[in-house]
């Protein structure tokens, strides 16, 4: 261990040149370290090499989403970017993967932050918020324009896997417009969390609407959370 100011070196004249030398009369102070290669850091929890090695999309970083990011880096996955345009709020904290102490700020940047503190391994690479908020606008409102689908339809299928955990119905609907090869997971929960709907088919549209909306999942609908601001009503946390 080295204290800063106090490094065990002195400068020596040689040959009209000034060198640094080590001072080995000093004692060295030995620090205790740990082996946190990769193989070591994941030895008893590493997912699927398919997920470990991929690169993977979570749209939406609220309660689902961003257990989701952090059960994933905790289990060897470092390329993870999201796409969510929301602002970390108090509310938020005792039902999310996100922090008191860093206060109000946009979710992304905060996440990033907390997966970094976990994992040496994790590697941002979006940053997240101004692209979250442009994808939300033009993916909804210029589906019909073909070079602006083509585009999101790239920028989508450099992904191995995407978590859609949004529960935004119209964002379930144009993602079903589009032609995605990566593997599209679709994840929500009713009311109180009773229940939690997974989808990986190709009419994940018409499958979660009939689940939630179709009277299939027996949950209330009435005994609603009314926060101020924004998603006012909503589920309620369990």
């Amino acid at each position: 261990m080295l204290e800063f100011g106090n490094f065990p070196i002195y400068g020596e004249k040689v040959n009209k040149q000034w060198l640094t030398m080590i001072d080995s009369n000093r004692a060295i102070d030995w620090a205790m370290t740990r082996n946190c290669s990769n193989k070591y850091f994941f030895g008893r929890g590493s997912l699927n090499k398919k997920l470990t090695n991929g690169k993977i999309l979570i749209i939406g970083i609220g309660a689902i989403g961003s257990i989701i990011a952090k059960t994933l880096v905790r289990s060897g996955c470092t390329k993870v970017d999201f796409i969510d345009y929301d602002v970390k709020e108090p509310e938020n904290v005792c039902r999310s993967e996100y922090s008191f102490s860093t206060g109000i700020s946009n979710k992304t940047n905060d996440l990033i932050n907390e997966l970094c503190l976990i994992s040496p391994y994790f590697e941002p690479t979006n940053g997240g918020y101004d692209y979250s908020e442009a994808f939300d606008f033009y993916i909804k409102s210029h589906l019909t324009d073909v070079t602006l689908k083509t585009d999101i339809e790239k920028r989508l299928n450099e992904y191995d896997v995407i978590f859609d955990c949004s529960a935004d119905n119209d964002l379930l609907y144009v993602l079903s417009q589009l032609t995605i090869n990566s593997t599209l997971l679709n994840l929500s929960i009713s009311n109180n969390a009773k229940q939690i709907g997974v989808c990986c088919r190709k009419n994940r549209y018409d499958f979660i609407i009939t689940q939630f909306n179709g009277n299939v999942l027996k949950f209330d609908v009435d005994d609603l959370y009314n926060p101020t601001g924004c998603w006012n009503p909503t589920f309620k946390a369990s």
